[in-house]
């Protein structure tokens, strides 16, 4: 289990205030923080809105030949 660590207060706050994160994008942006945290190096999801930080690599684990997003 990964959980939040001491500098995810900073990295959440950066996070959310980015124009359209609000709401349950906010959950996403806690997800986000917590995978770079701990070096995590590609998410899989089929989640768009992980697309509004970049920082994250995201992988569609259901297409047979998907790029990583970003």
């Amino acid at each position: 289990m990964i959980g939040e660590t001491d500098d995810f207060p900073h990295t959440l706050a950066r996070f959310i205030r980015r124009p359209r994160v609000h709401g349950g994008v906010v959950h996403d942006a806690r997800v986000a923080a917590i995978c770079l945290a701990h070096g995590v190096e590609v998410l899989l999801s089929r989640d768009r809105d992980f697309m509004l930080f970049p920082e994250l690599r995201i992988r569609d684990p259901f297409r047979k030949s998907e790029a990583l997003l970003a």
